[in-house]
């Protein structure tokens, strides 16, 4: 990890390292510390957290690729372009894949390749409602292909 500006970089030991983890414990999942603080991994508190953009960019890298391999078993999501996968994968990163799975009309359309009419479905919905020109942007390339 990169050191901010005018911070020097210290040795710290394994023996260190390792007693702090025993002591905090890990967490996978956010979760309330013992005062209300919301915390992750070894304590790390998330409220005064700041990431880089290059490690926001690397989550970001890292949940598409897991939305991607789980939809490429669809055989749907197999027949299509990369821009229409692609823009499933975006819908499944910000709705879960429960949430894309829910637009049932929408599957059937694409699954019948009437883009146009998927597209229709995509925006009737209360997802399009929520995100708005996101939603239109999305849509048009399902729809286009490209």
């Amino acid at each position: 990890m990169r050191m901010p500006a005018g911070i020097e970089s210290v040795m710290l030991s394994k023996e260190l390292i390792e007693s702090t983890k025993r002591h905090e414990g890990y967490r996978q999942q956010a979760y309330q510390d013992s005062v209300g603080v919301w915390t992750i991994g070894y304590g790390t508190n998330l409220q005064v957290l700041k990431i880089s953009e290059e490690l926001a960019e690397a989550w970001l890298v890292s949940e598409l690729e897991a939305c991607a391999k789980a939809l490429s078993h669809h055989p749907v999501y197999e027949r299509m372009n990369q821009a229409r996968k692609d823009v499933l994968t975006e819908m499944a990163y910000n709705l879960g894949l429960k949430g894309l799975y829910g637009f049932k009309r929408m599957w059937v359309a694409l699954g019948r390749e009437d883009w146009e009419q998927a597209k229709l479905e995509g925006l009737d919905s209360k997802w399009a409602e929520q995100v708005g020109a996101r939603a239109r942007r999305l849509m048009d390339k399902l729809e286009r292909g490209e």
